[in-house]
């Protein structure tokens, strides 16, 4: 089925090439413009720089493509960006040209061999095999994490089964739980991190994982912040309805705010930005999440704070991993 895919791919890209070169050909004794896409290309004595270098663009990209696929081969969206850094200017518009090609030709991205830069993180009990290489990797062997790759992989069941998935927003966290023992004290859990807003790698990894341990629960830590809400949010999209209820938010909660009473008012945030408090209503007015997750966010409105995960362990009064984590897992504080 891939070889057939290459090959269709291979030909819509080849007939492509030869369409502009007829069209080309023709356009002295015939209408001076060339059409690739839809797009119209003026191409006469008074073509604009503009859309030479847009047709430029285009036909450089098509050509990538064509040789990571004819070759097998694999380019992140970054690298393409920076292998003609002059040509485009700016990475967001290498990677539109990608996904216009990508929407032309009716496949995913991943099969014209151009991949997305590796952003997330995944340690523990955990084994998996990278499909195109065949690579096995098992994450137990890893001290600071795996890097979670833009590809195809085949989750690898283990004899030890996972017994829960923790999700966290933030690298910084996500070294801190590993540096401080966290997968010692709970060795069947699994950490993963998208360093932020999660992109597709990391939510598709995520979504795989939670296929083949279909009954272990998954739970999320972010920041105390609006931009926190809406990554637990992302990350709960990733998962249809019927599955939802596995997906667990941890914290930290807004309400929180007030019952981490040992923090001092320095060790959390004014919102003062408007656009945050733009986000926070929106949220509050949207269909698709539960009163309670409403009602937390509520709490930004009418306190006006917010606070980092790190303010509960860098006033050394409260460790993340025995009192805060621990009492939110074994005390089956989540929402």
């Amino acid at each position: 089925m891939s070889d057939n895919i290459d090959l269709k791919i291979l030909n819509a890209i080849e007939h492509m090439c030869m369409l502009c070169v007829e069209q080309m050909y023709r356009l002295p004794t015939s209408l001076p413009s060339l059409i690739i896409n839809e797009q119209n290309y003026q191409w006469n004595d008074k073509i604009e720089d503009r859309d030479r270098r847009d047709f430029t663009r285009y036909i450089y990209v098509l050509s990538t493509i064509h040789r990571l696929v004819r070759t097998q081969s694999r380019m992140n969206m970054r690298e393409l960006f920076y292998s003609q850094v002059n040509l485009f200017h700016q990475q967001h518009i290498s990677d539109s040209i990608v996904e216009q090609i990508a929407r032309h030709l009716c496949v995913d991205r991943r099969q014209l061999g151009l991949v997305a830069t590796a952003k997330g993180f995944c340690a523990g009990n955990l084994r998996y095999r990278i499909v195109r290489s065949g690579e096995i990797i098992d994450c137990n062997q890893l001290s600071n994490g795996q890097l979670i790759v833009d590809d195809d992989v085949e989750i690898i069941e283990t004899e030890h089964h996972i017994t829960f998935i923790l999700v966290v927003e933030k690298d910084t966290i996500f070294q801190h739980l590993l540096n401080h023992g966290f997968l010692t004290r709970y060795h069947g859990a699994c950490l993963i991190t998208g360093r932020g807003q999660p992109d597709h790698a990391t939510r598709s990894f995520l979504f795989q994982l939670s296929r083949v341990y279909n009954e272990t629960p998954i739970y999320i830590l972010t920041d105390c912040d609006i931009f926190g809400v809406l990554i637990a949010s992302t990350y709960q999209s990733t998962f249809d309805r019927n599955d939802r209820h596995r997906f667990r938010w941890l914290g930290v909660w807004p309400e929180e705010l007030l019952s981490l009473c040992s923090l001092s008012i320095s060790q959390t945030l004014p919102i003062t930005d408007e656009r945050e408090r733009r986000m926070i209503s929106r949220f509050i007015q949207r269909l698709d999440i539960s009163d309670e997750w409403r009602r937390q966010v509520s709490f930004f409105e009418q306190h006006q704070r917010k606070m980092e995960i790190e303010a509960i362990y860098e006033n050394g009064t409260k460790k993340l991993i025995d009192d805060y984590l621990h009492d939110k897992l074994m005390g089956h504080r989540w929402l």
